[in-house]
């Protein structure tokens, strides 16, 4: 169980959380406090004020219990990949697994061989991240989870740390995104120059004006229907109040180019069926369904506001594991509130 009270460590301020199971996600950058955050949960930064326990001993003597990824992993360069599974194993008592074993769940056995000074950024990240969610550890501190990954697939991070916490470790990851944030997450907040603010996830997911899903649509190939048939049939669903189409490059520079359109409504529920009603009619091909998320800043303009939009509860986990209830911890010192009706 990680919890932190009245943390101050530059430029956290005032920060308390309690997480026991689950994914925790905290959005912001690291000039707002992120990259700290997850260095006094792993104990490399002591607080100044306040304290940090893991399982309800100090952080800073819990070290070897939490598998900290930082964003840019620190490998040992002079070892190979192999060679540093094994070094996990003696340093943290991890499951003595092969390296391959250990390389396999992100797909990477390849990697094994090679001289960690060898490997790209991207690929450091994802040795790094296999190491730590096949560890012993704890507890799971990742920075920016989805990021740099190659030749790694965000979406079989999202499976592997899912699964991870699913057998009951608590992992809290940090991200500038807010649509891995909610990718990946079981709870969200938000974290503003050193300020945790709980974010209910409908503020994330749907915003202060309802709901919103993008469609992506690959360029057709001959003979399909155009995306412009999607378009139309979408348009004269009665759940969809918009439609907005926008044209983006394909990774390869030789393919034509595809189309995201984004569709808007009252209700998500209704909204994604007449997007599966409208695909059905035309046939045209999609990729991806998934739903718009609004940007950081809207979100942040939406939690401080006076009079935020009425949002439903966030619903607790189970086992439960949140941020502190009011009263349970001192409280967040300048904090900006949350939006009526938000809670973590």
């Amino acid at each position: 169980m990680i919890v932190l009270t009245n943390v101050h460590a530059r430029p956290l301020r005032a920060l308390s959380l309690s997480w026991t199971r689950g994914v925790f996600a905290v959005i912001g950058a690291p000039l707002d406090g992120t990259s700290a955050l997850l260095s006094v949960i792993a104990g490399a930064t002591s607080p100044k004020r306040g304290t940090a326990t893991i399982d309800g001993r100090a952080a800073d003597r819990m070290r070897t219990s939490v598998a900290h990824v930082p964003l840019e992993a620190p490998l040992p360069e002079a070892l190979r990949v192999d060679e540093v599974c094994d070094l996990a194993i003696e340093l943290r008592g991890d499951p003595k697994k092969t390296a391959a074993e250990r390389l396999a769940l992100l797909g990477l056995e390849a990697l094994a061989k090679r001289k960690v000074k060898t490997l790209s950024p991207g690929e450091a990240r994802a040795v790094a991240i296999a190491i730590a969610a096949t560890s012993a550890a704890k507890v799971i501190a990742i920075e920016e989870p989805l990021a740099w990954l190659e030749p790694t697939a965000p979406s079989r991070v999202v499976e592997v740390l899912r699964a991870r916490a699913a057998s009951g470790t608590p992992i809290v990851v940090t991200t500038s995104s807010v649509r891995d944030a909610t990718r990946i997450a079981d709870e969200l907040a938000v974290l503003t120059q050193g300020v945790l603010t709980p974010l209910p996830p409908a503020l994330a997911h749907v915003g202060p004006a309802g709901a919103r899903l993008r469609v992506i649509v690959p360029s057709p190939s001959e003979g399909a229907p155009a995306p412009a048939a999607l378009v139309g049939a979408l348009a004269a669903e009665a759940a969809i109040a918009s439609v907005e189409t926008h044209v983006f490059a394909t990774p390869t520079p030789d393919a034509k180019p595809a189309s995201a359109i984004v569709v808007s409504g009252k209700e998500l529920v209704a909204l994604a069926s007449a997007v599966n009603r409208a695909i059905a009619q035309t046939g045209v091909v999609v990729e991806a369904i998934e739903s718009a998320v609004l940007p950081l800043d809207a979100i942040r303009a939406a939690l401080v506001a006076p009079r935020g939009p009425a949002l439903p509860s966030l619903p607790p986990a189970a086992p439960p594991a949140s941020l502190p209830p009011p009263g349970s911890v001192p409280p967040q010192g300048s904090a900006p509130p949350p939006a009526p009706g938000g809670a973590a």
